[in-house]
C-alpha cells in the first residue's frame, strides 16, 4: 500500500460498519449492523461505542442508534480511512486506437468500481473532469484485458483496495458500468482520488440535497 492507515476507523471492520451507517437511513440495532455489514457483534459494539464517544451516533434506546449527521461521520472516517493510504495505485493509458475505456469495461468480466470524478459526474454533472480512477482487485490483470499500458501521466489510475468494502452496494449504469456507492466516491474525492479536493463540492451538495436518492 502507499502508506499504512492508522486510527480507530482505519480497518476493514470499521469501514464495513461505517459504510452501512452511511448508506442507509435507519435506526440500527447491533443485530441489524451485524447482518448488513458482516462484522461480528463484538466488533460492531466496539466501533459503535467509539463513534458514540465522538457523538457521531446517537443512542435512541438500549442497543439502538442512529446517525445525526452522515457528513460528519464520513469526514471523521476520512481521517483514518483515506484513499491514498488504503489502496495500491498504478498508472496507465489506453493503447492508441482503442475504444474509450469506460465503454469497454462493462464488456469484460473484470471486477471493478469506478470512483473519483468520473463516478461523481454520474450524480453531479457539474463535477470537474479529472483522472479516471477505477477500483479493481488485480490491476495487472485488468490492464491486460482493458488494453492499457503503463505511463507516468496518471490519466488512468487503477486502485487495488485494502478492503473489499469499496465494491459494496456499487451502482450499475445503463451500460453495465459499475460505480462505487456515492458515500465511497465522496470519501475518495476528499482523501486524494482527485486534485483539487474542491472537485468534491458538487457531489457533496447533491448528496445533501438528494439524500433519499442515495441512502436506502
Amino acid at each position: 500500500m502507499n502508506a499504512t492507515a492508522t486510527g480507530p476507523y482505519a480497518g476493514d471492520a470499521a469501514a464495513r460498519v461505517i459504510r452501512a451507517l452511511l448508506d442507509f437511513r435507519s435506526l440500527w440495532t447491533t443485530h441489524d449492523l451485524v447482518t448488513t455489514s458482516g462484522v461480528p457483534a463484538p466488533s460492531v459494539r466496539r466501533i459503535i461505542d467509539a463513534l458514540d464517544q465522538e457523538d457521531l451516533v446517537e443512542r435512541r434506546a438500549p442497543g439502538v442508534v442512529t446517525v445525526p449527521s452522515w457528513l460528519a461521520l464520513l469526514r471523521r472516517w476520512n481521517e483514518d480511512f483515506r484513499f491514498t493510504q488504503t489502496t495500491h495505485l498504478t498508472y496507465w493509458r489506453t493503447k492508441p486506437g482503442a475504444p474509450p475505456l469506460l465503454d469497454r469495461i462493462p464488456t469484460t468480466p473484470i471486477r471493478h468500481a469506478v470512483t473519483g470524478t468520473a463516478a461523481a459526474h454520474h450524480w453531479s454533472p457539474e463535477t470537474p473532469t479529472g483522472r479516471t480512477v477505477i477500483y479493481t482487485p488485480d490491476a495487472q490483470a485488468a490492464a491486460t484485458i482493458w488494453e492499457l499500458v503503463p505511463t507516468k501521466t496518471r490519466s488512468i489510475v487503477l486502485a487495488e483496495p485494502m478492503s473489499d468494502v469499496v465494491f459494496t452496494r456499487s451502482r450499475k449504469t445503463s451500460t453495465g458500468l459499475r460505480l462505487a456507492a456515492p458515500a465511497q466516491v465522496l470519501a475518495d474525492l476528499l482523501t486524494g482520488a482527485t486534485i483539487p479536493r474542491r472537485a468534491a463540492d458538487p457531489l457533496t451538495q447533491w448528496m445533501q440535497e438528494n439524500e433519499l436518492e442515495w441512502r436506502y
